[in-house]
């Protein structure tokens, strides 16, 4: 999957977008673009974080440049409204509610945080950090 998160979109997608996220969140006002659809919440490889506060400060220390997120770790694999979008169709029932809980990994990075591992690709050391994030 391609993830498009609000804050990264470049500007003449989020202009050519800006209509439709407002039709969908009127359509669905449990669901907002910027917070359920834009990242793929849980734990994930590559992609881009789906921070739950404010986001972290992800600048290699070597040469300054943004690191690429590489792995988060994550207590759940949704909330209450992004399972809606995200789920796959295995993980629901007949009816098309989810058949499996929000944290089905048993993982608990405490207060239902988790954890982001960021990589430096244009270092040749690949020097690596990582984030903490509480929800």
């Amino acid at each position: 999957m391609t993830e498009y998160p609000s804050w990264d979109l470049p500007e003449d997608l989020t202009e050519r977008w800006q209509e439709d996220f407002h039709r969908l969140e009127e359509a669905a006002p449990l669901l907002s673009y910027a917070t359920h659809l834009a990242e793929a919440p849980g734990t994930k490889l590559g992609g881009y974080p789906s921070w739950f506060t404010a986001p972290g400060d992800t600048d290699c220390q070597q040469c300054g440049r943004p690191m690429d997120h590489l792995l988060t770790v994550a207590s759940n694999e949704g909330d209450s409204a992004s399972w809606r979008a995200w789920l796959p169709a295995e993980d629901r029932d007949e009816e098309g509610r989810r058949a499996v809980p929000l944290d089905p990994t048993g993982l608990d990075m405490g207060g239902g945080g988790a954890v982001y591992v960021f990589a430096c690709r244009s270092c040749p050391n690949r020097p690596f950090t990582h984030w903490y994030d509480s929800g």
